[in-house]
């Protein structure tokens, strides 16, 4: 099983099965076969790309997310395999178990750790705002009552891209917005392969709960990681004018980073596989904390 392929699909092509198998097939050019195992995430990104029902049964038996993407470069559709079914219910009822103030202080972890990978990110970077954000990552209080998540969001992105600068989320237009959707999106994709490794329930959250969201532990546990991708499109967006297939490339490199946690140094596939096996661990004993990016989270 893969940890760290991204297989994207960005022109026309048909997708079958042969001999186990996915053949991608496109006009002008030999076809090419990759094996379903080797890969973590099928991200079709192209309007006209074909596949057959074999090769959607093929990635979930092999683990891996068939993401889809929309005409801006947005997920509109997640395949999730059902690979640790033979643990799902005893963790849902595990996480149901979960006393409300245990969420309360596990989101308010993950709050603290993603202001501070916000704040490592700035200082690496050389920009101000980091002794800031590090104040703020260590104010978190339980639920994050105070919302210092989104005090922190607002100096971080006036620090990182400029006072111009606006986040949004749904139908961004803008290339900075673009790329930071389209990576988040394929990271987010990573962390939900992970929880449905592990027998998880991504719908039920610590922080986000939004009813409609079928991904809402998913979304939890990528805020600490987020800064992986910021960091990388800030260095690379000024080098294209537009997000081309290049630049999509490039911007896939985030996946080959070092994440430092639990005072050693992961690539990032295997500090998310980390992460959740801490909350995994944290379900079934009753107590612990979890392993998250920073080593003063450990």
């Amino acid at each position: 099983m893969s940890e760290h392929r991204v297989l994207l699909i960005e022109h026309p092509a048909y997708l079958s099965v042969d001999l186990g198998r996915l053949r991608i097939r496109r006009e002008g050019y030999a076809d090419v076969f990759v094996l379903p195992e080797d890969i973590a995430v099928l991200c079709l990104h192209h309007h006209t790309v074909t596949l057959t029902v074999h090769v959607l049964r093929a990635m979930a038996e092999a683990g891996a997310m068939v993401l889809v993407t929309d005409e801006y470069h947005q997920p509109c559709g997640l395949q999730w395999p059902y690979l640790g079914k033979t643990q799902m219910a005893l963790r849902l009822r595990q996480q149901i178990a979960l006393p409300a103030i245990r969420r309360d202080e596990l989101w308010a972890s993950i709050v603290a750790a993603k202001i501070a990978m916000q704040a490592a990110n700035l200082r690496s970077l050389g920009l101000k705002g980091g002794l800031r954000l590090e104040r703020l990552a260590k104010q978190v209080q339980a639920a994050d009552s105070s919302n210092l998540e989104g005090q922190a969001a607002r100096v971080y992105w006036k620090c990182l891209f400029g006072e111009e600068f606006t986040r949004r989320k749904q139908g961004a237009t803008d290339k900075l917005n673009v790329m930071l959707n389209f990576g988040y999106a394929v990271l987010r994709s990573l962390i939900a392969r992970e929880l449905a490794m592990a027998g998880l329930t991504p719908a039920l959250g610590l922080g986000h709960a939004n009813a409609e969201n079928p991904f809402n532990l998913a979304d939890d546990f990528i805020e600490p990681y987020r800064s992986g991708v910021e960091k990388r499109v800030f260095a690379i967006h000024l080098n294209h004018a537009d997000f081309d297939g290049a630049c999509r490339m490039e911007l896939l490199g985030f996946m080959q980073e070092e994440v430092g946690m639990n005072r050693q140094n992961y690539r990032l596939p295997a500090a998310i596989a980390e992460t959740i096996a801490s909350f995994c661990r944290l379900l079934e004993r009753g107590k612990g904390t979890l392993t998250l990016p920073g080593d003063n989270h450990a």
